[in-house]
């Protein structure tokens, strides 16, 4: 199985190298898949070619390193399409299900470009394999049959045939599920609604590998194999519950695209870090509302935001003293802090923290005034809201 994916980062694992300026991560699980694999395949060999012995399970262990060879492939040809339409790939990763490359967030594109660009990056993965498979295919008739690179050739073609015919089906999180969706988002203009309806397409889909494995072996007069059924119950599973998260994503995508950053700005001005704190707080509370105090941020001497000024504590420290106060006294540190104009969106917020992590605030500025002040565990929490 492989999938495309647009967030940053990779999971934990072996380090491979370097690809498209990106790691190629081995994930822990590829391991347990490379050995089940193993398990599966070298029955079949010893079938074939039963004078091989021991040897048997280091071909079976070979074409489980050949196979995921082929997902890299797969997923180098997502990347080299995502470059070619100006996406940075951050991270490809091999695990248990495949494998799949992740993008570094891009700047907004219009909508029939950003159509497109999806719909070339999911559909050249398979494509891959299927040309993978008519090369095995050409291969094979310059070996000798029933040889062990006869029976490696033989076994990578009809995986890649099935790794292509797989994918292209029609239904997130597979590739031509993301396909699907971007000749929806392109036909429709609604990037929401295609990621709904290839997600549904998906779960239908999971639904029937469970069927395929129960029903087939029925009509044809035959028990269920076990494993076969279990294997298949897997997938199903992670494509059911990788269709759900998509349209979960999709859900808060949508909301994204019209949330109001209004609702989470909070009204600020600045002092210097010596500013009387009195007169500080007289003037803010002059330019407050019946709903939130106005907030004040305090800058260091080199006239950078430092931190908030607490007002309980700068009650306390007004009440014991009969001298100026400076703001800075009573200023409780920001943190991690990010700039950000008055007129930003909640899309270009995301796609500004995905340089700052850590940021805790957003300090909103209408040219060189501070105006407002975002705390984004607020933010995120109204943004995720159901």
């Amino acid at each position: 199985m492989s999938a495309k994916n647009h967030q940053t980062g990779a999971s934990s694992g072996l380090r491979l190298g370097t690809v498209l300026g990106a790691p190629v991560i081995l994930a822990w699980s590829w391991f347990l898949a490379a050995i089940v694999i193993t398990i599966l395949f070298a029955p079949w060999v010893n079938t074939v070619r039963p004078d091989l012995g021991v040897w048997a399970w280091f071909v079976a262990f070979a074409y489980a390193v050949l196979l995921f060879a082929s997902v890299f492939l797969h997923e180098l040809a997502h990347g080299v399409a995502g470059q070619f339409y100006g996406l940075k790939v951050a991270a490809i990763e091999l695990n248990i299900w495949g494998g799949f490359t992740r993008f570094e967030p891009q700047a907004d594109n219009p909508r029939d470009k950003a159509a497109l660009t999806s719909f070339v990056i999911s559909i050249v993965g398979p494509i891959v394999n299927i040309v993978l498979a008519l090369l095995g295919w050409w291969c094979l008739s310059a070996v000798s049959p029933t040889s062990v690179p006869w029976l490696l050739l033989i076994a990578v073609t009809f995986a890649n045939v099935a790794l292509g015919a797989i994918n292209l089906l029609p239904g997130i999180p597979l590739d031509g599920g993301w396909a699907l969706q971007a000749l929806m988002w392109r036909l429709t203009g609604s990037q929401y609604l295609g990621t709904i309806v290839a997600s549904w397409v998906g779960r239908v889909i999971a639904i029937g590998f469970i069927g395929w494995s129960v029903i087939t072996p029925l009509l044809a007069g035959e028990r269920p194999d076990p494993l076969t059924v279990a294997w298949m119950s897997l997938i199903a599973i992670m494509l059911w519950f990788s269709a759900g998260d998509a349209a979960t994503h999709a859900k808060r995508a949508r909301k994204m695209e019209t949330y109001d950053l209004s609702q989470v700005i909070q009204p600020a001005i600045a002092a210097t870090w010596d500013a009387d704190l009195a007169d500080t707080l007289d003037y803010a509370n002059t330019l407050g509302n019946a709903k939130e105090r106005t907030l004040i941020v305090v800058l260091d001497q080199k006239g950078l935001p430092y931190g908030l000024v607490d007002r309980h504590a700068a009650a306390g420290r007004l009440a014991e003293s009969l001298d100026q106060v400076p703001a800075g006294e009573v200023a409780r540190p920001l943190a991690g802090w990010i700039g950000v104009p008055k007129d930003i969106t909640a899309p270009h917020l995301l796609e500004s923290l995905t340089h700052r992590p850590k940021a805790q605030f957003s300090l909103v500025m209408d040219e060189n005034t501070l105006v407002g002040v975002i705390d984004l565990q607020e933010f995120f929490d109204e943004l995720l809201a159901a």
